[in-house]
Order: structure tokens, then C-alpha cells, then sequence
């Protein structure tokens, strides 16, 4: 998952779970996102499309 598509799929309280998985505040991973040269921002991209992802994936099979 690119960096555009985490932007648009993160949904509030994406950000506290994913400070909680690199081990940042979730403050620290909003500008970490945003700062392609952070030293978390690929733990925090990593984190977020394991939010993301497991999210849709509950989703659809709600649906199924």
C-alpha cells in the first residue's frame, strides 16, 4: 500500500494504535508520516497497512 492510499484509508484512532505498535505516541506518528526522512516513518507506513488491511478485511467478511 502506497503512501497517497494510507492517507485516504486511516481512520481516527488508526494513528494511537499504530504509535502504540512502533513504540511513539501517536503525535510522534502523525509527523513521522508526514516526514518521508523520519526514522519511524517506515514502521509507522508498515503498522498503518496492517491496520488498514486487517480493517477491510473484517469489513468484507461482515459482508459475506
Amino acid at each position: 500500500m502506497n503512501l497517497a492510499d494510507i492517507k485516504q484509508k486511516k481512520t481516527t484512532g488508526d494513528l494511537q494504535i499504530t504509535g502504540n505498535m512502533v513504540g511513539i505516541t501517536a503525535d510522534n506518528a502523525r509527523q513521522a508520516l508526514r516526514r518521508v526522512d523520519s526514522k519511524h516513518h517506515a514502521a509507522v507506513c508498515s503498522a498503518l497497512t496492517k491496520i488498514i488491511t486487517a480493517r477491510e478485511q473484517l469489513l468484507n467478511e461482515k459482508h459475506s
